[in-house]
């Protein structure tokens, strides 16, 4: 799957349907919020602060899909 350096919707091709279309995005948990998740439970935050990541949209990666077919085009990965 190719990566996608825009985090906001594209006008694209999709290569399953064959539609002209504007990508759909959705906000999804990549390594890096998992990774701080991880990583602020075993620095000691047990009540729920180890959630914090799963909140911060410039944390979490973007999935672009066709609205027509719903497959998944691209993936912008958090920087």
């Amino acid at each position: 799957m190719p990566r996608l350096l825009s985090p906001v919707s594209i006008q694209s091709v999709c290569p399953y349907c064959g539609n002209h279309i504007i990508t759909v995005t959705t906000l999804v948990p990549g390594i890096l919020t998992w990774l701080l998740c991880k990583g602020i439970f075993m620095a000691g935050c047990f009540m729920g602060c180890c959630f914090i990541p799963f909140c911060v949209d410039s944390l979490m990666d973007v999935r672009h899909t066709c609205p027509m077919c719903r497959q998944e085009l691209f993936c912008c990965k958090c920087r």
